[in-house]
């Protein structure tokens, strides 16, 4: 099913609930955790997350060109091996959806989307422009909270990235094989996102984090809605 998560496999002995975002399946609820129980571990310990961000490749020549013309940030004054948040706009200024853009090189950008549409508005306004738009079929899954970074360090074959500042991107191995990570994710602490591609061996990849993750009480958790029900409750009024 290509709208499933390579690692969705995971979530399956916890009688998961999926909606779909960006056409892609992601976890609503897991009867493995409560709110609660899943609230405290990203806020005390670690949580695993395998979402429905939907990465789209914008290349060519004029990438970094028609980058701009879509997006209000100006594209040209991130580096490559950064990240940056975008959002594309109709033209009275309404936003369509937003999201985190990896800058791999000055030929190829990869805008990691939020729930939207926006690969038909860039073929929509390419007709211009020597690019190429298209799906690398990347999945995403978020390693997040204060413990984070000790299941990285862990988990590389080799030492954490140099420098590893927030939005940095990097390539890095894991059980031989090469991704990319990213310093950002959901929620306000420590964390990071790894992009799985089509060459990857999920699995091998996916059972390593989950087995460096045990020793620091990982967590698999779904969707983050827990944030809105503590709130309603009051919970968070302190």
């Amino acid at each position: 099913n290509n709208h499933a998560h390579p690692l969705s496999y995971m979530e399956l002995p916890f009688d998961p609930e999926y909606s779909l975002y960006n056409n892609r399946m992601t976890p609503e609820y897991l009867n493995n955790v409560s709110a609660d129980e899943q609230y405290w571990a990203v806020r005390q310990n670690v949580i695993f997350r395998n979402t429905g961000e939907l990465p789209i490749e914008i290349s060519g020549p004029d990438a970094i060109k028609f980058a701009n013309y879509i997006f209000t940030r100006d594209i040209s004054k991130f580096k490559v091996g950064r990240c940056s948040y975008q959002f594309a706009c109709y033209k009275d200024g309404g936003m369509i959806t937003d999201g985190v853009m990896l800058h791999l090189n000055p030929y190829k950008l990869w805008m990691v989307q939020a729930d939207g549409e926006l690969f038909n508005w860039y073929l929509a306004h390419s007709y211009n422009y020597d690019v190429s738009i298209r799906d690398p079929q990347v999945w995403v899954s978020q390693i997040q909270g204060p413990k984070s970074m000790n299941v990285l360090e862990v988990l590389l074959d080799g030492n954490l990235p140099k420098p590893w500042n927030y939005f940095d991107l990097a390539e890095v191995t894991i059980c031989g094989e090469s991704v990319l990570i990213s310093r950002t994710g959901f929620s306000n602490e420590l964390g990071w996102e790894i992009y799985l591609r089509p060459g990857n061996n999920y699995e091998a990849i996916g059972e390593k984090i989950w087995k460096v993750g045990k020793n620091f009480n990982m967590v698999l958790a779904g969707t983050p809605g827990f944030r809105a029900r503590r709130i309603e409750a009051g919970l968070l009024s302190a």
